[in-house]
């Protein structure tokens, strides 16, 4: 368990929207979304990516933001390389982020709070401002190497140790966390409905789920990769694999569909959809959909 106390206050969203659909159909059918859709691409055409004016729905900071060094600046992947100049992180990232923090319990209490990861900059700024019992882990389950990750961590300027869990055979009690963030994990996981599944029985009612992944925008999940019941992966596309702060490269076995929110709901969620903030003026342009499963 951590705790942290230091004050996490929202920002002025002026200019700030978020698109949730509960389908496919429903989401095909609006008018607005499509608007943004137009207003993000003719922003592409003509905005300066040293520097766009803005403020940051996470940290607050109107220090506007940039592309990444590195980043390709002729077709720019905006939802990975549009970064915060204060605070370093991502849309993805600041986009999930808001939405946690939205979905966090009142009261005097601590809200329990698991991210599918720890050795990273956002558990790190998570441990610094969220005010939570916050915990973290990663898909080491050698207790050497898990040790070398506490070090580099630590050093790092965590506090803690670096805990292994499996996603698919979570260590936590039934119905004893009040969020679960996972950004970009479930794609890697081959039994992605054992995952889903271990979120909602280790959800309290009313708790929220928060995911980030690889996101066709169309009715049905594309799927990459197979792992055979010998363990072995049956390539049905070209193998994609994703950096990955840990391992390096990971193979990406799914890229989601709308359908994902079906699998969401056989799991035992109450309320699912998909969420997109939307807003230039805090460096959230159009894409950056955000799955929100309510227990």
């Amino acid at each position: 368990m951590l705790v942290r106390s230091s004050p996490w206050h929202p920002p002025t969203l002026a200019g700030m929207e978020r698109f949730g659909f509960e389908s496919w159909l429903e989401r095909d059918q609006d008018e607005q979304l499509r608007n943004a859709w137009m207003a993000s691409e003719q922003l592409k055409l003509h905005c300066n990516w040293d520097h766009l004016p803005g403020t940051c729905v996470l940290c607050g900071a109107s220090a506007g933001f940039s592309l990444a060094k590195g980043a390709n600046r002729s077709q720019p992947d905006v939802r990975e390389s549009l970064v915060c100049i204060a605070c370093g992180h991502n849309a993805r990232v600041r986009a999930g982020l808001s939405l946690l923090r939205d979905h966090l319990p009142a009261g005097d209490s601590l809200p329990r709070v698991y991210l599918t990861e720890q050795v990273t900059p956002t558990f790190l700024w998570l441990q610094r401002h969220l005010r939570a019992d916050l915990s973290g882990s990663e898909f080491q389950p050698d207790k050497k190497r898990l040790a070398a990750l506490t070090r580099s961590f630590q050093k790092a300027g965590g506090t803690g140790e670096v805990q292994f869990q499996d996603v698919t055979r979570l260590g936590f009690s039934d119905a004893s966390l009040d969020a679960i963030t996972t950004f970009d994990v479930l794609e890697h996981v081959p039994d992605y409905q054992a995952a889903i599944s271990e979120f909602a029985r280790t959800l309290r009612p009313g708790g929220a789920l928060i995911a980030t992944f690889p996101f066709t925008d169309g009715p049905d999940t594309l799927v990459r990769a197979r792992m055979e019941s010998d363990g072995t992966v049956t390539h049905l596309l070209e193998p994609e694999y994703h950096g990955d702060p840990i391992s390096g490269g990971v193979l990406c076995f799914y890229h989601f569909g709308w359908d994902v929110l079906q699998a969401c709901r056989a799991a035992g969620f109450r309320s699912v959809r998909m969420v997109m903030p939307w807003g230039h003026e805090h460096g959230l342009l159009y894409g950056l959909w955000t799955l929100i499963a309510i227990r």
